[in-house]
């Protein structure tokens, strides 16, 4: 305990802690301890003063020494266990908030940090004592947040991950990531309705970067037609991913004799990819530098139009973009919603994800349409062997399948595909699980709704390899909604898969709408849930059919849009002249 000769001394650096002077707070509790190395208030101010200066480890020794003077004392533990965590410490983080629910069941902070740390171990604990704090403080901002994610990315429940969340944007606080975060999550969701989800969008727009963009970022451009146009490619994952795959084949195809090309990729980690893109393009690492810097390195390259392929996935740079660095800007492919930011001038579309006319109020940005298909599909490097026959020819139950991201697979999806089980008792459906946890509560979601257990196998994700070879147990896929799947429809289709789709009535809804008509398969569409249950029950019974489709699939998608490459860079490359030339012309 504290001497009472020294609480003028404790009481002076208290005061400058809390006017923000926090190396002096340091330096009189130093002084105290001078005196009294167990001064567990000294101790304390000392760890919380030097934690402020991000002087981690002292802090953490500072409050090692205050826990074991004091072992009843929260405050201190609540306090190590937060910069343990923050030193990656996880396990001795973890005994210092056990330590706090010890002493308080009800500390909140301590439920939330415990929560969070147990998370992928103990999802079943963790999920309670998320529940337990958030029925104790429904108003907690940050554990509203970390509620939502771990409803959403660990249980895969995202219909609660949507409610949480969207509780969580009422509040009108937390960072641009973290919204950027949550509106990506509320896409999984079968309780969003797209008008609601385009208004969050903006509102997140409005708080976070419009305000940004008041000021352009790009220096004196030059407004010449005839010359060749400089485009950046912006995003974290020039790599193997759906995203670096469409960027790569778009890199190769386009005229590079009109248009010099740049790629600013936001990931520490690279891949053998680079060495391609560098091959084709200027390559610039802007990992870990800040917005401004990003924005003077893209000012400094003179580019004339900047292309998101982000949005609000993990790694966007949106704080640039935000800062108008070139003259044209436009997002495409990657992120199935509007960015909601004034600062994006176009959105890439096709007719069948927009229908003209119909989905405009959705966007921020202005439509632009490109003829077939907003993307490009580039098949796997991982297999090429022809698939093998569908499973129900060779004596095996009919099977049906969903092996996208195991978040898309959503409680609509549950309840329609399970009438399709119930109409056939002997066919199964394959899925992919997040984790174990995950799992169990897709078969009782599945049991819930009238299926039976044996209809249900449910698989742990694995390599590129496991999962497409996993497509020659399936005879059926059934796209997930209303996050459809989209690389992963096409992968379905090199395997000799078709994909039987529900019509949405958003972009995000309707990429199966999108390739089944690029492939002229009009008859895996289906208009609502009765014909898409109809439609299941009707392909189970036509062998031939499916035999067909093993057989000729592949070469249908190599020679559909999806996979015409010099067609769609020469569409893209007109579309992006015609950009420029309205951009000239409205300086000149």
């Amino acid at each position: 305990m504290a001497d009472p000769g020294s609480q003028p001394l404790l009481l002076q650096a208290a005061e400058r802690a809390e006017a923000g002077d926090f190396a002096q707070a340091a330096e009189l509790s130093q002084q105290l301890l001078s005196r009294n190395e167990a001064d567990v208030d000294a101790l304390f101010l000392l760890g919380r003063s030097l934690a402020m200066l991000d002087r981690n480890d002292e802090a953490i020794e500072a409050l090692e020494k205050a826990a074991k003077a004091q072992p009843d004392d929260i405050e201190v533990f609540n306090l190590l266990g937060h910069l343990l965590y923050h030193s990656s410490r996880h396990e001795e983080s973890k005994d210092a908030f056990s330590r706090c629910l010890e002493l308080n069941p009800d500390h909140l902070e301590a439920m939330r940090q415990m929560a969070n740390l147990t998370l992928g171990s103990n999802q079943a604990n963790a999920l309670h004592l998320f529940k337990r704090a958030h029925a104790l403080a429904p108003d907690h901002g940050d554990l509203l947040f970390d509620y939502a994610w771990a409803m959403t990315y660990s249980a895969g429940d995202t219909d609660m991950g949507a409610n949480l969340f969207r509780r969580w944007f009422e509040f009108g606080s937390g960072t641009a990531d973290r919204g950027s975060i949550a509106l990506q999550a509320l896409n999984y969701a079968s309780n969003q309705n797209p008008e609601t989800l385009a208004r969050l969008h903006r509102e997140w727009a409005a708080r976070h970067a419009n305000p940004l963009g008041q000021a352009a970022g790009f220096r004196d451009p030059d407004l010449r037609t005839d010359r060749p146009i400089r485009v950046g490619l912006l995003s974290a994952d020039f790599c193997r991913h759906p995203v670096g795959r469409f960027a790569l084949v778009l890199c190769h195809h386009i005229d590079r004799s009109r248009f010099e090309l740049f790629v600013y990729a936001n990931k520490e980690e690279e891949d053998e990819l680079k060495a391609s893109f560098e091959s084709l393009a200027t390559w610039r690492s802007i990992f870990d530098r800040k917005d401004d810097a990003v924005v003077g390195r893209i000012a400094d390259d003179r580019i004339d139009i900047l292309l998101d392929l982000s949005g609000h996935t993990k790694g966007n740079r949106l704080g640039v973009l935000a800062r108008r660095p070139a003259p044209v800007q436009a997002s495409v492919f990657a992120y199935p919603n509007t960015t909601g930011m004034a600062a994006l001038d176009y959105r890439i579309s096709d007719p069948h994800s927009d229908p003209p006319g119909q989905t405009e109020r959705l966007w921020a940005e202005q439509l632009e349409r490109m003829p077939h298909t907003p993307w490009l599909y580039l098949p796997p490097m991982e297999i090429n062997a022809p698939p093998g026959p569908p499973p129900s020819t060779t004596g095996e139950p009919f099977t049906f399948g969903c092996l996208n991201n195991p978040v898309k697979t959503s409680h609509a999806c549950v309840r329609l595909w399970t009438r399709i089980l119930k109409r056939l008792p002997d066919a199964r459906i394959i899925l992919q699980q997040l984790n174990a946890g995950h799992g169990q509560r897709l078969r009782d979601l599945f049991a819930e709704a009238g299926a039976q257990p044996g209809q249900i196998d449910i698989r742990p994700k694995g390599s590129v390899t496991y999962f497409l070879e996993l497509h020659n147990e399936i005879d059926l896929m059934l796209d997930p909604f209303p996050y459809n799947g989209g690389v992963t429809t096409g992968d379905a289709f090199w395997m000799g898969v078709p994909v039987l789709c529900l019509e949405g009535d958003a972009y995000v809804s309707r990429q199966g709408l999108l390739q089944n008509k690029c492939l002229g398969l009009e008859a895996f569409i289906a208009r609502d849930k009765s014909e898409f249950v109809e439609k299941a029950v009707q392909i189970s019974n036509n062998p031939s059919l499916l035999k067909q489709l093993r057989e000729n699939l592949r070469r249908m998608l190599e020679r559909s849009p999806l996979m015409d490459f010099d067609g769609y860079a020469r569409e893209f490359g007109g579309m992006l002249q015609r950009w420029w030339n309205k951009r000239c012309a409205e300086e000149n």
